[in-house]
């Protein structure tokens, strides 16, 4: 757990707009930088209520409209500062907010809408743990709250502030109306712009004169991106969200040395991130695995200079795993055809190698989690075998749910749950998954969309895994996704967004591949003013490595016709996967989803060289997590030998006026 950073902080949570269409904006534009901007920020879902209750619960609790939900049992943030023993306070601020509208009573207390305050922009109106309780209740206010809290320096170490309707970029001020013809992002930005303008200019902020405690920290983000309706409604159409969900997002602080941050961030990864402030703990949902703000305590993942690993001559194929205080490597040898062999690193030494099997021909699989680690591979006959290794019961051999032959095969142990993913690839090109929970494997496998020709690999984020594969003579590298958690199933009810066909599913892979790369934005022909996503595509050849290390997923590999090896990260939690394909198709509205809050939606960060790391792009390449580490395996293209890259969290020290920080 981080110590301490902030001993407040705020968040200011605005509507409906791409980053690229708030950064448009000189006075928008200007506050990112003097601050923090996170360029790769996303909205977890739409429509807007989705994103709010997420920031406060963790999860989507089922909810997939703005209609007000039945009241919520969930868990939130609220019972993670109350149940502290640090004694922590916290209060919602709504613009335009009356208490006197709907006063609190002890049965039925059901609270209601007061235009330009609207419940689907307060979450705190929609957990039965708030609404039940007088004391919580009573911890909403609205704007004049606020600056009393200031003067009185009485304010929370946590507080949320919505803007109204009409200062939050929502609608034109004074109406309901957000119907501008093709002008809305501009409009509304700027309005919503002005609205901040003055609200920070009245407490003097961001600057030295502020109002506001020393060491806080102002949050500015907005729920989601905004969507444009260019299929024609009048023929009921299904909205079309027109890019993957990328929001604009600064933090701002008297502590803080303005920058940039390219590492992917959702609405989760706030909320972690001020569950690691304050030492709140998680509420183990898709914010236990998320990716927090590790920079606000200067951290940030330093590669070490390569070595050598010792004993290890002419590897064909690399797997390795950590179990317990052990990191395992396998490996087979070019020179000694069916030999498996291992060695283990126990932090200090590496063990001599020793023969495990004779019967390994190759397709070698590693994984584990917990205190489980799975051993698979292809032996002589071209079938699966694979091997567990518990701490307390040594090997054992565990029967695969196939006896064919296959082609290839990748296995990933589920971070949660410890169950087991396979994949595998037949001998007529199928890919084939099943999974191994409560000692049996399904009784059928699926059978994935995909039908990739060279290596695949999979990688487990919180509740998420991917397959992560090349897309035949294209090389462009894609992925599927698998989401193991029952709290990010959601159960679609028809409405003026979605449907049942917008359904998300757990135990199910993706019924389509999603390409991997990184979003940014650009004038389309639709809107030369407006910067629209813009999505650049990574290909791959050769092997491919990954591993999660603290909420961040690492891809390795090489790009055509080269030696550097090239890493690319995932760090967006919370991932759905949809039960139908994704499609945008105005003729397919009703038999496809919608892909809201899926891959369709989630960018990877630009992929960077490793420094001084070049490799034959068919040569031996791993990746795992062991302890605090990453760790990468290659073999140089210089001189052959079998190196490790190890990389980890560290402090950075920044200099300012000369001194240390």
């Amino acid at each position: 757990m981080a110590t301490r950073r902030f001993d407040h902080i705020i968040v200011i949570m605005f509507e409906n707009q791409y980053r690229g269409y708030v950064m448009n904006n000189p006075y928008m534009r200007n506050l990112a930088a003097q601050g923090i901007e996170l360029t790769n920020s996303f909205g977890v879902m739409h429509p807007s209520q989705t994103n709010y209750i997420a920031s406060l619960a963790g999860e989507l609790c089922n909810v997939t409209d703005d209609e007000v939900p039945p009241r919520l049992p969930q868990r939130t943030l609220v019972d993670l500062i109350e149940d502290s023993a640090q004694n922590l306070d916290w209060r919602a601020y709504m613009e335009s907010y009356v208490a006197g509208w709907t006063p609190w009573k002890a049965t039925n207390f059901t609270p209601v809408n007061s235009y330009p305050y609207v419940l689907k922009h307060d979450p705190f109106s929609s957990f039965s743990r708030i609404l039940d309780s007088e004391t919580r209740w009573q911890k909403i206010g609205n704007e004049a709250q606020f600056y009393q809290d200031l003067l009185n320096d009485s304010l929370p170490e946590f507080a949320w502030f919505t803007p109204n309707m009409w200062h939050d970029g929502h609608y034109l001020l004074g109406t309901k109306d957000n119907d501008l013809k093709g002008e809305r992002a501009p409009v509304l930005v700027d309005q919503q712009a002005d609205w901040l303008k003055s609200f920070f200019a009245s407490i003097n902020f961001p600057g030295p004169d502020s109002k506001l405690p020393d060491n806080t920290l102002v949050v500015v983000t907005y729920d989601e991106a905004d969507f444009e309706s260019d299929y024609d409604t009048s023929q009921k159409y299904k909205y079309y969200y027109d890019g993957p969900n990328q929001i604009y997002t600064v933090l701002l602080g008297d502590t803080l040395t303005p920058s940039q941050q390219h590492e992917g961030y959702n609405h989760y990864s706030l909320l972690r991130t001020i569950e690691e402030n304050f030492s709140l703990g998680t509420l183990g949902k898709n914010d236990e695995h998320a990716n927090y703000f590790r920079f606000l305590w200067d951290e940030a993942l330093h590669w070490q200079p390569a070595a050598c690993v010792p004993h290890i001559e002419h590897a064909s194929e690399l797997q390795a795993a950590s179990l317990g205080e052990l990191f395992y490597l396998f490996y087979t040898r070019d020179d000694k055809p069916g030999h498996l062999y291992c060695t283990s690193f126990d932090g200090h030494i590496w063990s001599v190698p020793l023969l495990m099997h004779e019967d390994c021909k190759d397709q070698l699989q590693l994984s584990a989690q917990g205190n489980t680690l799975v051993l698979g591979y292809r032996d002589q006959d071209l079938r699966i075998t694979l091997q567990t290794l518990t701490t307390n019961q040594g090997w054992q051999p565990l029967t695969a749910p196939s006896d064919d032959c296959v082609s290839a095969l990748a296995l990933q142990v589920l971070p949660q749950s410890h169950e087991l993913l396979l994949v595998y690839r037949d001998q007529q090109g199928t890919m084939q998954a099943q999974r191994y929970a409560q000692q049996q494997w399904q009784s059928q496998p699926q059978t994935l969309v995909c039908r990739p020709e060279g290596t695949f690999t999979l990688a487990s984020l919180g509740s998420n895994t991917l397959l992560i594969y090349c897309e035949g003579s294209t090389n462009a590298l894609a992925c599927l996704s698998y989401n193991s958690a029952e709290f990010n199933v959601t159960d679609v009810s028809n409405s003026a967004y979605a449907g049942p066909q917008d359904n998300a599913v757990s135990h199910q892979w993706s019924a389509n591949g999603f390409g991997i790369g990184h979003f940014s934005q650009a004038p389309s022909k639709l809107t030369p003013d407006e910067p629209e996503p813009q999505e650049h595509s990574y290909q791959s050849d050769g092997q491919l490595a990954a591993a999660t290390l603290d909420g961040v997923l690492h891809l390795f590999h090489n790009a055509p016709n080269s030696q550097q090896l090239l890493s690319a990260n995932f760090s967006i939690p919370g991932v759905l996967t949809s039960q139908l394909p994704v499609s945008y198709d105005p003729a397919k509205a009703d038999t496809t989803s919608n892909g809201y809050g899926t891959m369709a939606e989630a960018g990877w960060s630009e992929q960077q060289p490793l420094n001084n790391v070049h490799r034959h792009p068919d040569t031996p390449l791993c990746a795992t997590r062991y302890r605090d580490q990453l760790w990468c395996f290659y073999q140089s293209s210089q001189d052959q030998h079998l190196r490790a890259h190890v990389a980890a969290y560290r402090s950075i020290h920044r200099h300012r006026n000369g001194e240390q920080d």
